[in-house]
């Protein structure tokens, strides 16, 4: 992958968090959708008197802290799987399978526990290769999820993320499930109501898994975008760039290159020697006709 699932969830929650610049309160945000323009008689954001208020009734600012309701608590058992999630993303960064999976064990159980609980077990399993659990448990949280959920298209992405990987180490069967990665990695829509009353649709501009360009067949861009990853995870955390140079690795040897492909596995070995994702890795490019081919 081009980047740990780790980063990849921690820029997420910083962004639904409001730590990105967005509203907290917004459809993207922590807390889901404004619900203060809503109940009866249009609730808080509404006049409450009409459009001809005769004392100049004004909505208030809900944007000046003053006067903003405060966000709604979480449950104890919430809050405690947020901060152990917290902790598996660290154990994760800085490359301690173990870690991970004992402090994924420990997250509670109950509806209060997820998604954070099943976020943490992908992480559990990616960080030891099983790629065909995280798969399972990464599809698992998707289906739960309603429609509409402040979750779901973290969770629809994360599936994506561990399908497109499971595909390429052959840990899964191509047919339904490619169909399935390119439909949660898609950029998602925007739609706008224009003036004069049409629909306009717009697709947010996305840089494409380099791992679902191998699956696609384009791996000159596939190589490109892998090597832009590890580029920005030069300083990042060893399971980062780690991870990002297995994904160029994969890259590579999709395009023929086993050689510039061992050598990137080289490299991911020099950060975190034993890493259960490298052996994974190596075992996979070695055993693709690329390597085959070399060999003869």
């Amino acid at each position: 992958m081009s980047d740990s699932f780790s980063e990849r969830m921690r820029r997420r929650w910083q962004s639904r968090r409001g730590d990105g610049g967005q509203d907290p309160h917004g459809p993207g945000g922590a807390f889901g959708a404004d619900q203060r323009g809503t109940g009866p008689q249009g609730g808080p954001g509404a006049d409450p008197w009409g459009a001809r208020d005769p004392r100049g009734w004004q909505q208030p600012d809900w944007s000046s802290p003053e006067t903003a309701p405060p966000p709604p608590q979480e449950s104890e058992q919430t809050a405690r799987a947020r901060m152990l999630y917290e902790r598996v993303q660290e154990a994760y960064r800085a490359g301690d399978v173990a870690g991970v999976a004992q402090l994924a064990e420990l997250m509670p159980d109950g509806p209060d526990g997820d998604p954070y609980r099943t976020y943490a077990r992908v992480l559990a399993a990616e960080s030891q290769a099983d790629d065909a659990r995280a798969v399972e448990l990464a599809r698992d949280i998707m289906d739960r999820l309603p429609a509409g959920h402040p979750e779901e298209a973290v969770a629809r992405g994360l599936f994506g993320e561990v399908m497109a990987q499971a595909l390429v180490m052959g840990s899964v069967p191509l047919a339904g499930n490619l169909e399935a990665a390119q439909r949660a990695l898609a950029a998602p829509t925007q739609y706008y109501l224009h003036p004069s009353g049409m629909m306009l649709k717009f697709d947010e501009e996305q840089e494409s898994h380099p791992l679902l360009l191998v699956l696609q067949g384009d791996t000159t861009r596939a190589v490109r975008a892998a090597q832009r990853a590890v580029r920005e995870e030069k300083k990042g955390p060893p399971a980062s760039r780690a991870d990002a140079l297995c994904t160029l690795s994969l890259a590579l040897c999709a395009a023929g290159d086993i050689m510039s492909a061992r050598n990137a596995i080289v490299d991911a070995s020099k950060i975190l020697p034993g890493r259960p994702r490298i052996a994974a890795t190596h075992a996979r490019i070695e055993s693709s006709p690329a390597a085959t081919l070399h060999t003869e």
